[in-house]
């Protein structure tokens, strides 16, 4: 339990990082609000999956949802980094391809 909580600070880290560099300053209020609606949408989505699925019958389900929800998310941000931007190669410099 500890190492999923420490596994899940450090992606929020990064994810702060990767927004703080690679976001211009014009576009930073109209990402940060978007993240936010995106944020509670999910949020909503998820407690309505709560109340439908409060059975414990249901945890098969909801591990696979959860673990479909990991490879979606890993899977646009590899397609986000398939054509970079000049600012996407300056954070992720350290890889040969870009």
């Amino acid at each position: 339990m500890v190492l999923s909580r420490l596994g899940h600070m450090s992606y929020d880290v990064v994810g702060a990082q990767i927004l703080q560099t690679g976001i211009p300053a014009s576009k930073a209020n109209l990402i940060a609000t978007t993240e936010v609606s995106v944020a509670s949408l999910a949020e909503s989505v998820m407690l309505g999956v709560a109340i439908m699925a409060n059975d414990v019958l249901h945890f098969g389900f909801l591990a696979m949802l959860s673990l479909l929800s990991v490879v979606g998310a890993a899977w646009l941000f590899c397609r986000w980094l398939v054509n970079p931007t000049d600012v996407q190669r300056s954070l992720f410099s350290f890889d040969p391809q870009f």
